[in-house]
């Protein structure tokens, strides 16, 4: 397979077999995607190997009739599928909930192509080159790495998400968001420690080789054995450790809203069609217009994203706007609030990495903190010592915690993010500065 291959006109044939598939009276909106992916990787020896995923579309048609609706789950579905899966749902009209009285606007208006669609890039990698240049992606690695580091091996994936809406109204979309993600693990000097991170961009060539080894160099130093406590209150998030975090505050804002505002040095964003993200999006699994949305503000209050059926966060001021926030989640049978493509925005400034400091390179959350109903957060940190961005050797692991608004207002300064990095929710990592005074800080043993 010499590139991915495309199959938006098979999921444009099956949502519109299911308004053919309509009986009268009903009306129907269908959202389905596939996300279609090759992998190569490169061993250090050289050896290579390639996996493809190449599946079908799978989503959800929303059924209505006399003023309620049902939602069905359509985990494969095609144009033959299409009628067979409405006749499966009729029975349990029952079961359905009553339909919005009307319909809501859109806050945000994305305009569509000549042909109603929507794409990322219309280049694709040619993997057979990729794999040629495989050994100059190694040393491009390999010379940002110190004290005996070695690159383990690599893996350069391009991924194609394809996603198709139609509704009884009219209204039909569809999107092609493409990609490309380098990941490289690096290995310490006995071989014992392995570690491993990544770069996403619309192509290869939109990857900057150094800047992952780089924060390579500095992951491999910060997860070693360390018993030297941090005794400063200032440090600084490699971009991977900042993913981490942005995702896990955004997470915890959709379910605890904040409730007690604080100024901060930043804002934090969702920028939902943005090109070089990885969750990139024109439009919802509702059929609603993604873009720009301020989460939390300078002022540290929190905007609200609305679904069909759903809100999370803001107040009475910011209306009924569809936001272009709603992802279908199979498991409860029902869309959930989320957000697509979050980062911080930058505050300008210096170098982070000049001078001694104090990197975190993993942000991993604590669970039972994770998940109190307050909205209560505790990270493990792990970090390295760092003077003017060459590895020293690593502190012992800190434990921080407090609610999200905590941790925002703790951000002193913001460098531009150097990647999307993937996931449920797609985070903008960078190198960040914070203020662990704002939040409680201790040294935790191993």
């Amino acid at each position: 397979m010499r590139v991915l291959e495309t199959r938006t006109a098979r999921g444009l044939a099956t949502v519109d077999a299911v308004q053919g598939a309509l009986r009268e009276g009903e009306y129907a909106a269908t959202h389905v995607e596939r996300t279609a992916r090759r992998r190569l990787t490169a061993d250090q020896d050289g050896r290579k190997r390639l996996f493809v995923d190449d599946p079908g579309f799978g989503g959800f048609v929303r059924l209505g009739r006399g003023g309620r609706e049902l939602y069905l789950n359509a985990n494969d579905l095609s144009e033959r599928g299409a009628a067979p899966l409405l006749d499966s749902g009729r029975r349990f009209f029952g079961l359905g909930t009553p339909a919005p009285v009307t319909e809501a606007g859109a806050a945000h208006v994305v305009a569509p192509g000549a042909d109603g669609g929507w794409e990322t890039t219309a280049d694709r990698l040619d993997m057979g080159a990729a794999a040629s240049g495989a050994a100059g992606l190694s040393d491009a690695l390999a010379a940002r790495l110190h004290a005996g580091q070695g690159v383990g091996s690599l893996q350069i994936s391009d991924v194609l998400r394809e996603s198709v809406y139609a509704d009884g109204s009219g209204t039909r979309r569809w999107e092609r968001c493409y990609g490309v993600e380098l990941t490289a693990v690096a290995t310490s000097a006995d071989g014992a420690r392995a570690v491993s991170a990544s770069r996403y961009a619309t192509g290869l060539d939109g990857i900057d080789p150094a800047c992952l080894g780089r924060e390579l160099s500095l992951m491999e130093s910060g997860t070693g054995p360390g018993e030297r406590p941090f005794e400063g209150s200032r440090v600084v998030f490699a971009p991977t450790a900042t993913a981490q975090l942005l995702r896990a505050l955004t997470q915890t804002i959709l379910l605890n809203p904040v409730t007690r505002p604080e100024p901060l040095a930043t804002s934090l964003v969702d920028e939902g069609p943005r090109r070089d993200a990885y969750g990139a999006r024109s439009f919802d699994c509702e059929g609603t217009p993604t873009g720009r949305t301020e989460l939390i503000g300078h002022d540290g209050a929190q905007r609200a994203v609305v679904t069909r059926k759903g809100r999370a966060g803001g107040g009475p001021a910011d209306g009924r706007s569809l936001t272009g926030h709603a992802r279908w989640n199979p498991l409860k049978n029902f869309p959930q609030p989320t957000a697509g493509n979050v980062r911080l925005t930058p505050t300008g400034g210096g170098d982070l990495l000049a001078g001694a400091r104090c990197v975190v390179v993993d942000a991993r959350t604590l669970g039972v903190e994770e998940f109190r109903s307050g909205g209560q957060l505790a990270f493990r940190l792990m970090a390295a010592h760092v003077v003017d961005g060459v590895p020293q050797g690593p502190f012992r692991p800190m434990s921080v915690e407090g609610e999200a608004i905590d941790f925002l207002a703790s951000v002193t300064a913001v460098a531009d993010h150097v990647s999307y990095f993937p996931g449920q929710i797609s985070a903008g990592g960078g190198y960040l500065e914070m203020d662990l005074t704002r939040v409680t800080s201790k040294a935790r043993e191993r």
